[in-house]
């Protein structure tokens, strides 16, 4: 399983920091706080879809103004639980951050949690997620709990 995991994060390092012809080159930035090998990895799987997402932006459009969509925000939070539930139970992985998403999720919350927690400002509230009830919510099950982003996506050129 360590060989799979380091042949795969080296397969999206490679990925991201090489250039296309109009896409441009892209570098992800782990927090150093990640001193696991499969965080590391479960973080970077979070970085896929955002990756792929600012590459499609930044092909059709010039400027940087790039601000990752709410599906893709809520793509990158499934990416990073999948990964750590891969690969949790092979190699005894234990993230407070992660185990807490699954229980937003597990409830049926991560929708909401990813809208107030990770919105640029841009977001519109189409579903009408009610936040008064999902503040409620947190506060009753996880009133300690801290989002956290602890990789990011940039364009280098």
């Amino acid at each position: 399983m360590k060989n799979i995991s380091i042949i795969l994060l080296l397969f999206i390092i490679l990925t991201v920091i090489s250039g296309c012809k109009s896409g441009g080159t892209y570098r992800v930035t782990l927090d150093p706080s990640i001193d696991d090998i499969y965080l590391q990895n479960a973080w970077i799987s979070y970085t896929a879809p955002i990756r792929t997402d600012m590459y499609q932006f930044n092909r059709r459009n010039s400027a940087n103004d790039y601000y990752v969509p709410f599906h893709v925000e809520l793509n990158a939070r499934y990416n990073l639980m999948n990964f750590y539930l891969f690969a949790k139970n092979e190699h005894q992985l234990y993230d407070t951050y992660i185990e807490e998403l699954i229980i937003i999720q597990a409830f049926g919350k991560l929708n909401e949690y990813v809208f107030f927690s990770f919105n640029p400002g841009n977001w519109i509230n189409d579903k009408n997620f009610e936040k008064n009830s999902y503040l409620e919510w947190m506060n009753n099950n996880l009133p300690e709990h801290i989002p956290q982003t602890l990789a990011t996506v940039n364009k280098i050129n």
